[in-house]
């Protein structure tokens, strides 16, 4: 099997962290350039039933933002100095409906993530995000606990 391109989501839990270690060394062995993506959720539609104010809206935005970036820090702070290639991308939207359009896209070789997360619902024995991506992939994947 040849890996080239390893998808990693990162929330920053201690599960991602794991699987964020096992994508180094899996990265360093095969030479593979990692992506790592922290989904969140920038705009709740509930809201703007409630706020009417632009600015306010536009700083929610913002912050959330930055709360994402924060999480990639974390991500980054594991690779830098790891001669790894590796891209940090905070996206906009659910984590499982994301993972599962860019494995589509067949980009990746693999995606390594960790088998819980910081989801509000866990599942009974996974996480909800990774039982959904284990349902509907279409790349290998590797859960890491």
């Amino acid at each position: 099997m040849k890996i080239t391109k390893i998808l990693l989501p990162f929330d920053g839990s201690g599960h991602s962290i794991n699987a964020a270690m096992y994508a180094l060394d899996l990265a360093k062995l095969y030479g593979a350039h990692v992506t790592i993506v922290h989904c969140y959720n920038e705009w709740s539609s509930t809201l703007s039933e409630v706020l009417s104010d632009n600015s306010l809206i536009a700083e929610i935005r913002a912050n959330r933002r930055k709360e994402a970036e924060a999480v990639l820090q974390q991500a980054k702070d594991i690779f830098e100095n790891q001669e790894v290639d590796c891209t940090l991308e905070a996206v906009d939207g659910e984590p499982g409906q994301v993972l599962t359009e860019r494995s589509k896209a067949k980009a990746y070789d693999l995606i390594i993530m960790g088998s819980h997360g910081h989801s509000e619902i866990a599942g009974l024995f996974l996480g909800s995000v990774t039982h959904k991506v284990l349902n509907t992939i279409y790349c290998p994947v590797l859960v890491v606990p």
